[in-house]
């Protein structure tokens, strides 16, 4: 796993290595600019011989540019700075600039829409390596109507954008603001949340850490992760089908039968030992007929049409993992199905769908979450829902609704999107993998149907949760490599889950 930081740790970990370390701000721009010079160096040698233009901030963001243009000048006489920064000049980024200034490289001043006209527009042609070295981890709120224009100029004539830490005009914390979209970020020490949230994981292209020598004893109390382990279950050879579990499906209704199905299938695909489809008796013949893996159970109902206490708690009390909500209704039937499994459950249950919208709707059940052995698996509209928040809200600061939610409901989440959040109040994870071939129907019971697996094969709940999410978008990322994404159904992401290295 990766560290990830916000952007007041960033600051805190950095101001301690100056103060309490003793480290030099300066020495700290200089091998941040240095080693991202050499970064640029690896990745693009042809382009840099070409040319590059570099534009700085007046902040320490653009302190690390003008290191970047000195090392760099080594290489590529033909460097251009253009000095974009609105505030007063560090006296690091000061003394950097000077530096340049004695080595005759050129310095240019964009400080209105004419010297934008007349620098820019009129004078470049073509760009082989931009270098965004503007705003850094500080910045918040819109970019400047000047800033907008400039990256718009610029970034048209560029064949390569290369951001330096973060994209200029991307908050730190959340993902979200315009910004220079660039091909390669260079993530000064430590990725940040704004690197994978939101818009940062479109916007910041391929990320690459570069260390400057912040010392690790100033990290231990860091506690997000980006999760990219890809932890499996063991299974030794000479295993048997109880060694791996038994997992129960509780879902599916009269025209949402698929739901369940294909949970199923996910589950036994990713190594379940044993199971089981639990559904109403008027849908459980399809069942029965779809998947000859599947032992499939007609839910036993009381004299009023409803799912029977005693028959439910038997089935559960032989689970080793529960999955419901997959096409299970919104009705009295699913509600009398959802609060018997919440009362009775003793083995860790997977809660999606159907079942996240009835306790959305029915809240005096939520306290019974705190029990300790749920996760919940929502995409965002269900999240809102569950939260009682708006997608503005949301959308405003993923991981702060995050945080607040798990800690009132007291279990586990998993905040399905583009890039997937884990929080339990222990642990805080970041699940950056797949991409739009998860964007179909069916893709979420998959995911629940994985994670289900993974439980009943003893790995730790975290894990089970943030390796099904990392196994489903990586398959989702492999299929993408031979075909369009467009054409991937959930049924294909299922038959490819084994494949190497997916």
């Amino acid at each position: 796993m990766e560290r990830i930081l916000s952007r007041a740790e960033m600051q805190a970990i950095d101001k301690k290595t100056i103060n309490e370390f003793g480290t030099p701000s300066r020495v700290l721009m200089e091998v941040a600019g240095a080693r991202c010079a050499d970064a640029i160096i690896r990745d693009y040698p042809d382009q840099v011989q070409d040319g590059v233009v570099i534009l700085c901030g007046s902040g320490n963001n653009g302190g690390d540019g003008y290191v970047i243009a000195r090392h760099l000048f080594a290489f590529c006489p033909d460097i251009l700075i253009f000095s974009m920064g609105t505030g007063r000049m560090s006296s690091e980024s000061s003394s950097n600039r000077l530096l340049c200034e004695k080595l005759d490289i050129p310095i240019f001043e964009i400080n209105s829409q004419q010297d934008l006209q007349e620098y820019v527009i009129k004078g470049l042609t073509t760009i082989p390596i931009l270098i965004d070295a503007v705003f850094g981890i500080g910045f918040k709120g819109e970019l400047p109507i000047l800033i907008q224009n400039a990256f718009a100029a610029f970034s048209a004539l560029a064949e390569v954008v290369v951001a330096i830490d973060i994209p200029s005009g991307l908050n730190v914390d959340t993902g979200n603001g315009d910004c220079l979209t660039a091909d390669l970020t260079l993530a000064i020490e430590e990725l940040k949340y704004g690197h994978i949230l939101q818009h940062g994981r479109n916007s910041c292209g391929k990320l690459l850490r570069i260390p400057i020598g912040i010392p690790e004893i100033y990290k231990e109390d860091i506690a997000v992760y980006v999760y990219n382990d890809s932890i499996l279950p063991q299974r030794p050879v000479d295993a048997h089908k109880g060694l791996f579990g038994r997992v129960f499906i509780f879902g599916g209704s009269p025209g949402y039968v698929g739901s369940a199905r294909l949970c199923a299938r996910a589950a036994l695909r990713s190594g379940a030992g044993l199971v089981h489809i639990c559904s109403r008796r008027e849908v459980i013949g399809y069942y029965s007929a779809a998947c000859d893996e599947v032992m499939n159970f007609a839910i036993a109902e009381d004299k009023t049409g409803l799912p029977r206490v005693k028959a439910i708690k038997e089935m559960i009390s032989r689970a080793d993992a529960i999955a419901i909500g997959s096409g299970m209704g919104l009705d009295a039937f699913a509600l009398r199905l959802l609060d018997i499994v919440l009362n009775h459950a003793t083995c860790p249950c997977v809660i999606d769908a159907d079942a996240i919208t009835l306790l959305a709707q029915n809240r005096d059940m939520l306290p019974l979450l705190k029990k300790g052995n749920f996760v919940l698996t929502p995409h965002k509209a269900e999240f809102c829902r569950l939260a009682d928040i708006s997608m503005a809200e949301l959308d405003a600061d993923l991981m702060a609704r995050l945080i607040e939610t798990q800690a009132k409901l007291g279990c586990a989440v998993l905040l399905k999107g583009h890039s997937t959040l884990y929080a339990d109040g222990d642990k805080t994870l970041m699940i950056c993998a797949g991409n739009d071939a998860l964007a179909t129907g069916g893709s979420g019971d998959l995911l629940v149907g994985i994670i289900a697996s993974f439980i009943a094969q003893k790995l730790p709940l975290y894990q089970a949760v943030c390796s099904a999410a990392l196994l489903m978008g990586n398959t989702a990322e492999r299929l993408c490599e031979s075909r369009h994404s467009y054409t991937i159904l959930p049924s294909d992401i299922i038959e490819h889950l084994g494949d190497t290295d997916a």
